[in-house]
């Protein structure tokens, strides 16, 4: 086998492998929902905008690992791909809170709570969605702040982590341990991913 042949086979089955996760990223939540059922349309939104939008964060995380191959292997550019999710999950993680404070009838939902630790990280969803917007409004800006919109950005993977860890403490779908097992590796690898990249970073 020619090393061009080597080197596009390599392509596929990294490209093959990453669809197979996203699927999963997507499939796995919405199919616990389905499998615990859910009282009404409010709380099955509810519950999907929030897995989805964690979901569609980490892929986008995730895919920063291929910045120079995304080209070769999903046959565009790495910002359009990256643009795409990280837009998917802003989504998501908007219209998440919005549904809970119409069912619930409080605006206090986009309010974070500092009572106490736990009450904190089981409600770490809410300033999570400010830091997202944040980390958004620094790559819309990057420009105009120049060099350092890097590093307002990295506040995404922070926003992630306290995304996971309200879905782990508050989510009534995080009960199946597949899901709960699932959302602790996607906390580590974002982890693993942002010194992976900082030592990256560091070495240049």
């Amino acid at each position: 086998m020619s090393g061009d042949s080597a080197q596009k086979q390599g392509q596929t089955m990294l490209r093959t492998l990453f669809y197979i996760l996203i699927l999963l990223f997507y499939l796995i939540p919405v199919v616990t929902v389905f499998l615990h059922g859910f009282d009404d349309f409010f709380q099955f939104f509810r519950r999907i905008t929030g897995l989805a939008g964690i979901a569609s964060l980490f892929i986008a995380i995730l895919l920063s690992l291929l910045v120079r191959q995304s080209k070769q292997i999903f046959g565009v550019t790495y910002l359009k791909v990256h643009h795409f999710f990280s837009i998917t999950g802003l989504l998501f993680i908007s219209l998440h809170p919005i549904i809970m404070a119409i069912d619930f009838g409080t605006s206090r939902i986009f309010i974070p709570n500092f009572s106490s630790w736990n009450a904190f990280l089981a409600n770490a969803g809410r300033p999570a969605l400010y830091l997202i917007y944040i980390a958004t409004i620094a790559a819309i800006m990057r420009r105009n702040i120049g060099k350092h919109w890097r590093y307002i950005h990295w506040l995404l993977y922070i926003a992630f982590i306290l995304g996971a860890i309200h879905c782990i403490l508050s989510g009534s779908d995080l009960r199946n341990p597949a899901l709960y097992v699932l959302y602790l590796a996607m906390i580590i690898t974002v982890m693993i991913v942002f010194l992976y990249k900082r030592i990256l970073t560091a070495k240049k």
